[in-house]
């Protein structure tokens, strides 16, 4: 119970094996004759991610009802791939692709802008 209640998902680790890790010790516990009931599970799974998450986290931990490990576990994959997403177009070159936008765009004057706020 020590180890699920101190778990922290380690820097380079993906989130499938960071929960997967989460689940074997629960499963761990069951053998031993301690069942730990989902909800606890997704909140230790939860605590132990880093700041990165912490816009998913709160969302996850106010979520009404019942939470599901598996469905926890797939929402911060998203996370997690939308992230890898990001840093890997910034390192590909954001400046030129922002160079070669505005080398190509038309003038324009303020009267052709349309403010929709």
């Amino acid at each position: 119970m020590h180890e699920l209640s101190n778990l922290k998902k380690d820097g380079e680790e993906n989130i499938i094996k960071y929960t997967s890790r989460a689940k074997g010790l629960c499963q761990e516990l069951a053998m031993l004759g301690n069942q730990v009931d989902e909800n606890t599970v997704v909140l230790q799974i939860l605590s132990g991610l880093p700041a990165e998450y912490d816009m998913i986290k709160t969302i996850l931990e106010n979520m009404d009802g019942k939470r599901n490990p598996a469905e926890v576990s797939a929402k911060l994959l998203t996370v997690e791939q939308r992230a890898s997403r990001g840093r890997s177009s910034s390192s590909t070159g954001v400046k030129s692709q922002a160079f070669a936008a505005s080398a190509t765009k038309k003038s324009w004057d303020k009267k052709s802008v349309v403010c929709y706020y």
